[in-house]
Order: C-alpha cells, then structure tokens, then sequence
C-alpha cells in the first residue's frame, strides 16, 4: 500500500469510530485523522520505513498506531481494523471520498436506501437523487441534494478528498489570487492558511484569510476573479470557488483587529491547535479563532490580536513559525524561549552545482545565462562563493581545433 491508501485506511477508520460513537471515541477520532494527514504529507514511504526499522522516524503518530502500520505492512492487513470495520456497511466507505460527504451523512443514506454494493454505490445515490427521493429524508432537503449531485459530478471529473497538490503547485496557484485579491483596496491583508502555509510537501484545497473592513466587498471581488469557474459558496464572513484547473479555493474574512487569531486558528497543523488549547485550558484560557478569553467568568468578552505575534505572546511563548507547527515539541521550546532559528534565504552563502552558457559544446543541459550575468546576480544576492559545473564536451560534436580554458 502506498502513503495515500493508508491515508485513506486510517481515515475510515476513524470515520467508523465517528459512527458507532463520535462522543465515546473522541480520542481515537482525533488521533487516526491525526495519523492520516501526517502521512498524507510524508514524503518517504510508510513501506519502505517500515522495512528500513525507520518508522520511529515520523513524529505525532502514537505508537499503537505505529503498530498497526507495522502490522498492515507486514502482514496486508491489520485485526483491530478489520473487526472494527466489519461493524460498519462496506458501502460506508466509498461514499467518504466525495466532497462533502460525512460519516454521518454516508451512513444515513446507506441505512435509510438499503445499499449493500460498495462498488455502485456512487452511482446508487446519484440515481436517488435524480429521482428526488433524497429530499424527504429527515435533515436533508432540495437544495441538499443538488448539492450532492454536484459534488458526485465534481468526484466523476477527478475532485476527492484525498487528490493533493505538490507545494510548488499550489504555491503558484495561491500566488496568482494573492495577486488578484491585494488588487482590492477592501483587503487590507491576505494571507495562505494550511498545509500551505506551513510549507508542507502536498497541499489539498487552498485557504486564505483575508483582513477587511469590509468583508462583503472584499468576497464580492474574490467570486468575481477571473478563474472562478463556480461559486460553491457565498456567505457573510466566507466563500468558496471552483477555478477553472478544478481546485477549491475557500476564503475567510475578519476585520484587522483580530486577524492574528484567525491565521492562528487555520494555519494548523491540527495536532499543534489541540496541544496550544490544551496549555491555554492549564493556565485558564479558552482559544477560537476569534481570540482570547478567560474561562469560568460571566463575562462573554474576548480580547482580539490583530497579530499572531500577540496572540502567541498571550499564552506565554514565543511566536512560532508556521513551518514547524507540527506538535513535535515547538510548544514546550516556545514557552521556554528556546525555539531554533529558521532558516532563510540571506543565511544561504553560495551555491556549488550551476551551468552557465560557456560554448563548450555542453554533452547536454548547457546553461542560459553567462558566467559574468551570473556572477552579477550571486553578488546582489551577497553569496560567497559560486561553483559552476559545466558538463563535459560532446565527443560527437566537439572541436578538437579549439582549445577552451575556464
């Protein structure tokens, strides 16, 4: 199994937990969805960890876990999820891949139609919703099914919950609607939330929050961008679209003066949220997305951070980068004062592998720009040194009547 289907193993998992009882099992929930994303974004294989003795190798997946994903590999399945799953229809599970598709949601409309085949399914439901028969049930209605329709058309062209992004991808993608929404004079700010913000090596839909005074015209020019495709959704504080490449965009405003709690918030990684409110709860304080307040008192009053750096400040830490918000220890150095220094770009003194345009009749891959052009850039850059590292002649092509020197 590769990292995306265990993804996916894990995430049933919990969904199952969520069915049988989302209150009783909160814990499991939380931590197999943990599990899940993480190695969603690993970038080595949890099969080749695992053979390698490495698996330790992965931080915020507990070691139970960490059995059962030695178990899964070694032996193609895992007892604990097997006797676990069988309690829920087979048919659950497919239906979790669509877009807004919950546990609840799935479970409801497997029990309520009677469908057994998990490989029609999909078809079983869309069928249903074709014929209306979706909208008398109780917690459903007309505009609901549509949507469901929708989102299984969405599903049919490739859109599911576990289709991600590599970063560069969806920085580039991020980039051009920054762009377009700093164009506006009603954002104030506008900022990636996420996995992608956290610089992770894939990306699912992509967030932004958005500093306005005015948040009706600041998402009345975001559903009007150019590659808006469709509006999914066009709220008060939020909204949603389609682009024309098929990826979600999904908006949120707040005014300037707590925007910090906001980026905060949705900035993640979810396991960093749950560790940060667990240390606000020890010393008395309740955190959302909207900022601080004390517990236990009458007062509903909650004190804004219009940035991260108060925010943080408050719970009695330093700010913590977002690159390393992955609950792997950065909470405990961050109260102590001791979080290490990032690296960045002006700390990066040279580079040892380039190619300049040097006519030596490059083998292959002969470089764009001259050395002199290069050496240029590399000053204004204040780098040390360079390295170039022209390839060799062609041997069919060369001409032994020149002599080059470098």
């Amino acid at each position: 199994m590769n990292n995306q289907q265990i993804a996916t193993l894990l995430k049933n998992v919990a969904a199952s937990y969520a069915i049988l009882d989302e209150k009783k099992y909160r814990f499991q929930i939380v931590a197999y969805q943990k599990a899940a994303d993480i190695i969603n974004s690993e970038t080595s294989e949890v099969k080749d960890l695992v053979r390698e003795n490495k698996l330790n190798t992965i931080f915020g997946i507990g070691t139970t876990i960490k059995s059962y994903l030695e178990e899964l590999i070694k032996t193609g399945e895992v007892k604990h999820f097997k006797d676990l799953m069988k309690k829920i229809p087979k048919a659950v599970f497919p239906l979790l891949e669509v877009p807004n598709f919950g546990p609840k949601t799935a479970y409801k409309l497997i029990k309520s139609f009677n469908l057994k085949n998990p490989n029609t399914v999909i078809k079983d439901v869309e069928n249903l919703a074709k014929n209306k028969k979706i909208q008398y049930l109780e917690g459903f209605g007309e505009k609901s099914q549509q949507d469901l329709l929708q989102t299984i058309k969405e599903y049919k062209k490739g859109k599911t919950k576990t289709s991600r992004m590599i970063l560069p991808y969806a920085f580039e993608i991020s980039e051009k609607i920054l762009s377009y929404l700093k164009k506006s004079s009603y954002v104030i700010h506008a900022v990636p939330l996420g996995s992608l913000r956290r610089m992770m090596s894939t990306v699912g839909d992509i967030d932004i929050a958005v500093a306005t005074k005015d948040p009706k015209k600041a998402i009345e020019h975001f559903v009007n961008y150019q590659y808006n495709e469709r509006t999914l959704e066009k709220g008060s504080a939020t909204a949603s679209i389609l682009t024309s490449g098929g990826k979600q965009i999904d908006l949120m405003t707040q005014p300037p003066v707590g925007f910090g709690a906001l980026l905060q918030h949705f900035t993640g990684s979810k396991s960093h949220n749950v560790h940060l409110r667990e240390h606000a709860l020890k010393i008395g304080l309740s955190l959302s997305e909207h900022g601080i307040k004390p517990l236990g008192k009458a007062s509903k009053i909650i004190k804004k951070y219009a940035t991260e750096k108060e925010f943080y400040k408050a719970l009695g830490m330093d700010w913590i980068p977002p690159e390393i918000r992955e609950d792997a220890g950065e909470i405990e150095l961050a109260i102590q004062h001791k979080l290490p220094k990032l690296l960045e770009l002006t700390d990066i003194k040279g580079d040892l592998h380039i190619h300049s345009n040097f006519d030596i009749e490059s083998s292959h891959d002969m470089g764009v720009n001259s050395m002199e052009e290069m050496l240029k850039v590399a000053e204004n850059l204040k780098y040390e040194y360079l390295g170039f590292s022209e390839h060799n002649p062609s041997v069919s092509r060369h001409n032994k009547s020149q002599t080059y020197s470098l």
